[in-house]
């Protein structure tokens, strides 16, 4: 029995033949492909004993199962088409899902429509993508987790099965690899309960089954310092760590003696830190800020109205004695800025220019019109606009802080135009120095030679204070 070829092609949908190494758009493109390949499954014996028996049921009158005859279609293709029909699997005549592109809806005319139940191409597997993505950072690998257990296991191998505070600083540094001053704050994160000890099962719960140990020092500092139920840090958080600080440090021994000093210098190391890191100002330090660093202007905190506090008064200094860090620049740009709107122009620079005129003439001094300060400013900071000056235009330049003298400080802004070259030449010698740095060693000179000063009064005191006497 001839069987006759389809006159037309065209109506066949390329994306119901799933053929894994031909694309539906390069069957698109060339329609003689598909012409091509129906006219040889045509002529494979075993799609012609397929029709012949459909049309030998049709003719008989029985009910036409194109599903059962199909069946044994299935093992075409292995030796015509190995290599379009890998497998063994003869090319399916079925869309790959009835809900898959909505343009299969249009074919409802199409062979494929009729019901064969032919997939012979298995569906791709899904591939299997590995977790990237670890909330509380990546989990320990097996051999790091059991070296950790076994150091655990040494340090807490005591009759106690646990550590008190003071023992607690080997566990810090070594395992931990921590500073010792972290240990308090770290015991107390770990003993909830006040016991006064902490078992080697707290710490394993906390440390290895927290995760701990795969965060970075930053994350870690800041979990062990944060209260629960916060995503934050506050001064207050800080203070444990300055008091084991201040008990422990060698080079602290002298502010034992006077515990009013001891506050103070907590108090001032605490500030700085916000000072240099706290980027809302808002005394709430994030993660992301501890981790990043940066630092913004702030208020004043004190609550006397044209006073400053000793917090502003630390914030003040470290701005005033290095005006070349950022947190300097940004301070002192917010000073200026009196309309807030990010730019400095030079009527705002003039109102702040006048006092130092005023300044000049009480020093006997020969004024400089703010006319030539300006234009000194515009050469030293060269910003893009000369109407104005931006903080970015202060940030790229190194000597933007002579500007803030110009305006705020007349001492500074005299010694800058007198400046020594010797001195200059010292500074750049030593580039990792800052303006801090130079500052805290002059005052440390000054307060010595006071001292020894001091010193040598009290001695002659004492000894005009002697009696003339004979001792015998």
């Amino acid at each position: 029995m001839e069987i006759d070829t389809v006159d037309d092609v065209s109506c066949l949908d390329p994306e119901l033949l799933q053929l894994p190494e031909v694309s539906p758009f390069a069957l698109k493109t060339s329609p003689q492909i598909v012409e091509d390949l129906f006219s040889q499954w045509l002529s494979l014996p075993e799609t012609g004993n397929l029709v012949k028996s459909l049309i030998d049921d049709a003719k008989s009158g029985a009910t036409v199962n194109a599903f059962a005859n199909l069946s044994n279609v299935n093992t075409v293709g292995s030796n015509s088409l190995p290599s379009m029909f890998p497998g063994g699997n003869a090319p399916p005549l079925s869309p790959r899902s009835s809900s898959g592109s909505p343009r299969t809806s249009k074919h409802k005319s199409s062979p494929s429509a009729l019901g064969s139940p032919l997939k012979l191409v298995s569906e791709p597997m899904e591939e299997v993508i590995p977790q990237f993505y670890f909330q509380n950072g990546r989990p320990p690998t097996k051999e790091l987790k059991e070296q950790y257990l076994s150091r655990v296991d040494l340090i807490f191998n005591n009759p106690l099965n646990g550590l008190q505070i003071d023992e607690f600083k080997m566990v810090t540094k070594e395992i931990c690899k921590l500073p010792s001053f972290l240990s308090s704050a770290l015991f107390r994160k770990i003993d909830l309960d006040c016991t006064g000890i902490v078992t080697r099962d707290a710490f394993i719960k906390y440390w290895v089954d927290g995760n701990m140990l795969m965060l970075d020092i930053a994350t870690q500092i800041f979990e062990i310092l944060k209260q629960p139920g916060r995503k934050y840090l506050t001064q207050v958080d800080f203070k444990p760590v300055l008091r084991e600080l201040l008990a422990t440090h060698p080079g602290l021994e002298f502010l034992r003696s006077t515990p009013e000093f001891q506050d103070r210098y907590a108090e001032t190391v605490i500030y700085r830190i916000f000072y240099h890191i706290n980027r809302s100002g808002n005394g709430r330090l994030t993660l992301r800020e501890l981790k990043r660093g940066n630092l913004a202007p702030r208020k004043f905190t004190s609550g006397a109205e044209g006073k400053m506090g000793y917090e502003d008064f630390v914030y003040f200094m470290l701005s005033e004695e290095d005006k070349s860090s950022e947190p300097s620049l940004e301070y002192w740009f917010k000073c200026i800025d009196l309309d807030g709107n990010g730019v400095l122009t030079p009527n705002e620079m003039q109102f702040f220019y006048e006092e130092q005129l005023h300044r000049m003439e009480c020093m006997a001094q020969e004024p400089v019109l703010f006319e030539d300060i300006l234009c000194q400013i515009i050469d030293m900071i060269a910003p893009e606009r000369e109407d104005c000056i931006t903080l970015r235009d202060l940030k790229g330049c190194k000597l933007s802080g002579n500007m803030f003298n110009i305006l705020f400080n007349l001492n500074k802004f005299v010694s800058f135009e007198t400046r020594d070259p010797f001195l200059i030449r010292q500074e750049r010698e030593d580039p990792t120095s800052t303006e801090w740095d130079r500052f805290a060693h002059r005052e440390y000179i000054r307060l010595s030679m006071e001292e020894d000063v001091e010193d040598a009064s009290n001695g002659s005191a004492e000894v005009w204070d002697e009696s003339l006497e004979a001792p015998f």
